[in-house]
């Protein structure tokens, strides 16, 4: 049997980096990742400083991908393809979607030296985007959701 390409090798890849991880089970690369643990897991496998994973709830949805998605962009520089109000509207979130961020997430952490790993900066969302953070209140998200306002890379 040859080697794996494409979505397949995409898919060995993540579940690879997530096995051994509490709640996380890769059956699909659709409604297994929507509970967000799943793209928290991947960072966290490659960049344990940035996301305390066993503080994190599968029933929590918002705030895992919101966090996931969050970290992403403003610590790695991977723009938030997904959005987490949507994870949790819907759900069977979109594979393309999730097959692009993922692949993102895939070219990141395979093969690039990262010369910040070891810089830790503090950025909060409100730097990122004033406008976002006026549309809730303070630390809260959908369905007043705790959040993280401070981000720490």
């Amino acid at each position: 049997m040859g080697e794996k390409r494409g979505m397949k090798a995409l898919e060995a890849w993540c579940r690879n980096i997530a096995s051994g991880y509490r709640d996380v089970r890769l059956d699909n690369m659709t409604t297994s990742w929507r509970d967000g643990l799943a793209f928290c897991a991947i960072i966290h496998h490659f960049r344990p400083d940035l996301i305390d994973f066993d503080s994190l709830s599968k029933e929590n949805v918002f705030h895992n991908n919101n966090l996931a998605f969050t970290v992403a962009e403003q610590c790695l520089g991977i723009p938030a393809l997904l959005d987490a109000e949507d994870m949790v509207t819907y759900k069977v979130p979109d594979k393309l979607s999730i097959m692009t961020y993922l692949s993102q997430l895939y070219k990141y952490f395979n093969g690039v030296e990262h010369s910040s790993i070891n810089s830790p900066t503090k950025r909060s969302l409100e730097e990122k985007d004033p406008i976002s953070a006026l549309a809730e209140p303070p630390g809260k998200g959908i369905n007043g959701q705790s959040i993280t306002s401070e981000i720490f890379c």
